[in-house]
């Protein structure tokens, strides 16, 4: 631009060139004897403003903390007299404190054309509540009419003030994002950062859904059931204690929502993303460290790695979206309704999480004969059960392969392998288990459909169109073995992990052969991961076990119903005999941290507060030990 302005002022006349250059000499001669006069004044200014500089930080503060509380009395209370009174008083002040802090400054720092490009939203939010509370103040309906025309918009002042509150919560927030990379980095641990991210995430969810306006009843959950809900929706487990679709406004219901997208993608997936588009970037530290979070092998590929999972979360959400929507044309006539409720669907089928704004899940006559609702809740379980690292490899090839083929990973194999022989077997299983009971009035085409659909969900989703409490209770020790075994690693899914059961079935038929390795499609599996898996296997086994038996003593229900629950629970699926509303607040308690437990992963949650021995230079002689 600025070549292309000297060789338009080139091609001026002669006199108008020389009055151009005249005026150019004569404005910066003005402006260097402006600065020098007023030099002193402006490093009087700085000083003013680096002494006062911590007094509008700890104000700036005060007025976040002032705008949360507000924003939270406001969104989730009904508020009558008087509280509804000081809440509007409580609202000028933090508008006055807004507009005395940008206004302080402003007039103290030398460099205000940098403050307000740095802070442009604030300073247009800054400008409107500055005319907007004057001319209010004023009470002349004449000028803030003629404000009104002047910005081209209305200005209303309930909805500028909100606007301040949610700028001032969101500017802390972002400021807490920005650091993360730094203060995850600091921490030696993964597997810690990991289990303090679920927790912290599920403890916020569990404050908001006791808000009253979250519930249609206007009271709000009880903490228990708070704890519980927030839990199941961030571990995408789906079991719930009250009905979602009847029990929660639109604002609960978005709550839990937003809890089952942030548990299913990651929560440091999330914040790493967010600071990484907000911020300078990640160093070589923080690199190291989150490519073990987000299980990348290469630190150089973390940021790629990241900006993948949520790319195809979301493209994969928004197919799944346009099918619900489809499918729903005559169910739900109403565009908004329906695209509401396919939005909820499509993020909770593809994060495997079962939440369903049905009362009875997808069990209606409407939606259980619906193929293209079955289909899309298929196809969104089974990718989001795949895992992010298979999905890509299946979309761009082997990364670890310098010229790209289509030659897959042993990891990918087994994922598609143990997937595959999972449902088809689960199919077959349910079939000719259910064929005269709960699938006896289906047809041959609905049968399978059915079949198929709950071989699926049951692994992981937590989804159902029949009735899981009718099944036979040989099919129910069958729905038992596909929830222990569960999704791949990687993905939105729970359970002990298609890879783990592989590893170990591959290692007991190396040992059956009297192999000293176990290997598969011409590649040897390392005993590391052979020890993994073996330690995943163990420690489910025994937390299913220790919480069953936990269970047994505080709740006075049948055993397999309790069993059913407590396998639900830990593996993440969702389905229920149920019962999960009966259960006393001590059986939610055990079923809420079995679910905890499920997601984060026993090895990761062991392995996060256990002591790590340092590498041995010595090894003891070999003796053995009579096992079988």
């Amino acid at each position: 631009m600025r070549i292309f302005s000297i060789f338009a002022i080139m091609r001026l006349p002669k006199f108008w060139k020389k009055i151009y250059i005249t005026a150019v000499v004569r404005g910066r001669q003005f402006y260097k004897r402006f600065r020098n006069e007023f030099k002193d004044v402006e490093l009087e200014l700085y000083d003013v403003n680096k002494a006062l500089h911590p007094w509008f930080s700890r104000f700036s503060i005060f007025l976040v903390l002032l705008a949360f509380v507000s924003l939270i009395y406001s969104i989730g209370f009904e508020l009558a007299y008087p509280y509804d009174y000081w809440n509007q008083i409580l609202d000028i002040f933090i508008v006055v404190g807004f507009i005395l802090v940008y206004t302080g400054r402003l007039v103290l720092t030398s460099r205000r054309l940098d403050l307000v490009k740095d802070r442009i939203l604030e300073t247009v939010l800054y400008l409107l509540l500055l005319l907007t509370t004057l001319f209010y103040a004023t009470g002349e309906p004449e000028t803030l009419k003629f404000v009104e025309n002047l910005l081209g918009v209305p200005t209303n002042y309930e909805l500028l003030v909100l606007f301040t509150k949610i700028y001032l919560v969101l500017f802390v927030i972002i400021k807490l994002i920005q650091a993360s990379p730094l203060l995850i980095s600091l921490q030696r641990h993964p597997t810690q950062v990991i289990v303090g991210s679920f927790l912290g995430i599920i403890l916020i969810g569990s404050l908001l859904l006791m808000l009253p306006k979250t519930t249609v009843d206007g009271q709000g959950l009880t903490f228990v059931n708070a704890l519980f809900t927030s839990t199941s929706a961030v571990c995408v487990t789906g079991l719930i204690v009250v009905d979602t679709a009847t029990h929660f406004t639109l604002m609960g219901q978005a709550i839990i929502l937003s809890l089952i997208q942030i548990g299913g993608i990651g929560i440091i997936t999330f914040a790493t993303l967010f600071a990484l588009y907000i911020s300078s970037g990640l160093g070589v530290g923080q690199m190291t460290f989150l490519k073990d979070v987000i299980s990348e092998d290469r630190a150089h590929e973390t940021f790629s790695t990241i900006k993948k999972i949520v790319g195809i979360t979301l493209f994969i959400e928004l197919l799944g979206v346009i099918g619900y929507y489809i499918s729903w044309t005559h169910l739900l006539p109403d565009a908004a309704n329906r695209l509401w409720f396919s939005i909820f669907h499509a993020i909770s089928a593809f994060c495997n999480a079962g939440f369903s704004l049905f009362t009875n899940s997808l069990a209606d006559e409407v939606n259980t004969l619906n193929w293209g609702v079955n289909i899309t809740t298929i196809l969104l379980i089974i990718i989001g059960g795949l895992g992010f690292t298979t999905l890509w490899e299946l979309v761009r090839g082997n990364p670890r392969k310098k010229i790209q083929n289509r030659q897959l990973s042993l990891h990918t194999k087994f994922v598609i392998y143990a997937t595959a022989f999972l449902i088809i077997s689960g199919t077959i299983g349910f079939i000719a288990l259910e064929w005269n009971q709960t699938l006896d009035a289906y047809g041959w085409g609905e049968k399978i459909m059915i079949s198929v659909f709950q071989s699926v969900t049951t692994r992981t989703a937590g989804f159902n169109t029949v009735d899981i409490g009718a099944m036979h209770i040989s099919t129910t020790i069958m729905f038992l073995t596909l929830m222990a075994i569960g999704a791949s690693p990687a993905s939105t899914g729970g359970g002990i992990k298609t890879t783990t059961i592989t590893v170990l079935l591959l290692s007991v038929w190396a040992n059956i052969r009297g192999k000293d390795r176990v290997e598969f499609s011409k590649r040897t599996i390392p005993y590391r991961t052979v020890f993994t898996a073996l330690t995943a296997f163990t420690l489910a086994a025994v937390g299913l076990f220790v919480f069953t038996f936990l269970l047994t003593i505080t709740e006075n229900l049948p055993f397999i119903d309790l069993l059913f629950e407590e396998f639900s629970a830990f593996a993440t699926v969702g389905l229920s005999r149920g019962i999960t509303s009966s259960l006393s607040d001590w059986g939610k308690v055990i079923v809420t941290l079995s679910m905890f437990i499920g997601r984060v992963g026993s090895v990761t949650l062991a392995v996060a507060f256990a002591q790590r021995d340092r590498p041995k230079k010595y090894r003891y002689p070999e003796e053995s030990v009579i096992v079988a």
